[in-house]
């Protein structure tokens, strides 16, 4: 029924963050169930459906995270999550998980004083890191005067650390 399947889309909402921005949503075709856009974007019951063999880490963030906000998994490069949020959330998200406004986490999107200058620390304490992306979420929704801490405090940083954004995940 309608109702059953709004409260279902509710569920799928309460676990995945949802958020399309009004282009693209006069981008979709409604008469098209197949819609690309649509399917990208906007949440589907399928969603609701974990497989036994899923996890909830899909590409093992966590088991190569040794500070919050570091992902460090080659020697010469890490990733640094400065923001767990997105102006658009794809429904295939590999880090769907983690991704989302607070309310839907129940924590901050993005790191706390403490965590950030634990982050800075770690990169500065590993002298092999000569890249870090930056990632997220997506850290084009960082403030240009967050964006330049972050980059300035990377420069600072002995061994040179190249930088590189990259967009969604």
């Amino acid at each position: 029924s309608q109702g059953a399947t709004q409260m279902s889309l509710e569920e799928v909402a309460r676990r995945y963050a949802v958020s399309v921005s009004p282009a693209l949503l006069d981008l979709i075709d409604p008469a098209d169930p197949k819609d690309p856009i649509a399917r990208q974007f906007l949440p589907s019951l399928e969603e609701l459906n974990i497989l036994p063999e899923e996890r909830a880490d899909p590409i093992g963030d966590a088991a190569h995270s040794p500070v919050a906000g570091i992902v460090h998994r080659h020697p010469d490069r890490v990733l640094f999550k400065a923001v767990s949020a997105c102006p658009v959330y794809c429904r295939f998200c590999f880090r769907r998980e983690m991704i989302g406004p607070s309310n839907i986490k129940g924590k901050d999107n993005a790191l706390s004083r403490e965590e950030f200058e634990a982050a800075i620390a770690y990169i500065g304490a590993h002298p092999a890191i000569r890249e870090v992306i930056l990632t997220g979420g997506d850290p084009f929704i960082l403030s240009p005067r967050r964006v330049e801490e972050i980059t300035g405090r990377l420069a600072a940083i002995a061994q040179g650390v190249a930088k590189r954004a990259e967009q969604g995940n």
